[in-house]
């Protein structure tokens, strides 16, 4: 027979009452702590995603698909081997075609234009490598790849040090001096023609009093104008930052903007290598455009009634399925912005690549092409 009912309804009930009890204080300490780890058990999972993510991607870019064979370790930038044709397919040359470095890409394309890039191809260098454009990767493989973007953009000061040492050399070809205090002195020279610009335009209007913005905006007007004394200077450094050679030229304008830049036309390569007898270009136009659009003939004029108008495109780029100016079209957003971007998915800002006073020029340079 089993327990009597004085022992079952006595020691034994105040045994399992007990081990009730018991569990009840496990669960009630025991599920709040699980609940406080909570939250940074989530975001450790993202974190180590993201790592196994840029991993991947990692693996992709430097064996997978060789991205780094054009694009250069880590995305510094490299060159890719093009065959040049002529309108009717026939074969002109065999170039090496300077590949943008990819370690500032997130500064200058939202994700979703890399992603178009990705999948699409870019100028009929870059080819397709998504599905979707006909490519051999998988949506999957794709969004590893723009993890391992994320991991290798590289720091403000030393975008600042790569973006300066271009415009450098720029300026001491220009000067035929590679000495630093004759191109310190000629950048001064430029800074002092943008203070009396700016000094002019404060007196032409009081209201611009207090406001810096206003009267950056009201100087440039005055230097694209060439109004202000110094304005042929000055357009020469926006010259010059438009023909930025930093990082095969992902800072420039003229890899899109000037045909045959991108591939250094005017040099007369090795014919046994190219193929071609002497340059396939005798001079470039500057500006005559490419991949992207001409911006002769007062083109940037018609486009921007203002010049800083002008500028706030260059800064912000064109964005997928959004206007600009007085008719240009949304398109697909390649063309890149050059001031900061900010990826409000991510909660993360990423430097500019030209200062506001670098762009400025670019648009004094560009609006008298």
């Amino acid at each position: 027979p089993y327990l009597e009912d004085e022992e079952l309804e006595g020691t034994k009930l105040d045994k399992s009452l007990l081990a009730g009890l018991a569990m009840l204080a496990i669960i009630g300490v025991g599920l709040p702590l699980y609940w406080l780890g909570e939250p940074g058990r989530h975001d450790g999972l993202i974190k180590d995603t993201d790592r196994i993510f840029a991993d991947r991607g990692g693996e992709l870019y430097t064996e997978g698909s060789d991205c780094q064979q054009c694009h250069g370790a880590e995305g510094t930038g490299g060159s890719a081997p093009v065959t040049i044709t002529d309108a009717e397919g026939n074969f002109v040359a065999t170039v090496a075609w300077a590949a943008p470095a990819l370690n500032t890409v997130l500064s200058r394309h939202s994700e979703d234009e890399v992603r178009h890039v990705l999948n699409y191809g870019r100028n009929n260098v870059m080819p397709a490598w998504g599905a979707p454009g006909g490519g051999p990767l998988t949506e999957q493989q794709i969004e590893y790849l723009i993890h391992y973007m994320r991991r290798i953009q590289i720091p403000e000061s030393e975008l600042r040090d790569i973006v300066d040492t271009g415009v450098r050399e720029g300026i001491a070809e220009h000067l035929g001096t590679s000495d630093d205090a004759a191109v310190d002195e000629w950048l001064g020279a430029v800074d002092a023609v943008v203070e009396e610009a700016r000094a002019m335009a404060l007196a032409a209007d009081a209201s611009l009093e207090g406001s810096p913005e206003g009267i950056r905006r009201a100087g440039l007007e005055l230097l694209a104008s060439g109004e202000a004394p110094g304005s042929e200077l000055y357009q020469t450094y926006g010259e010059i930052l438009f023909n930025n050679p930093a990082a095969g030229g992902t800072y420039s304008c003229a890899r899109c903007h000037t045909y045959g830049w991108s591939f250094d036309a005017t040099t007369d390569g090795d014919d046994s290598i190219d193929g071609h007898a002497g340059p396939i270009l005798d001079s470039y136009t500057v500006g005559g455009g490419f991949f992207g659009p001409n911006l002769t003939g007062g083109g940037t004029l018609d486009q921007f009634e203002t010049a800083g108008l002008h500028a706030d495109f260059i800064s912000a780029g064109q964005s997928i399925g959004q206007t600009y100016g007085r008719g240009g079209s949304g398109g697909n957003g390649q063309m890149p912005g050059f001031g900061p971007r900010t990826d409000d998915d991510l909660e993360v800002t990423y430097p500019a690549t030209l200062t506001p006073d670098q762009i400025d020029a670019i648009v004094a340079f560009e609006r008298n092409l």
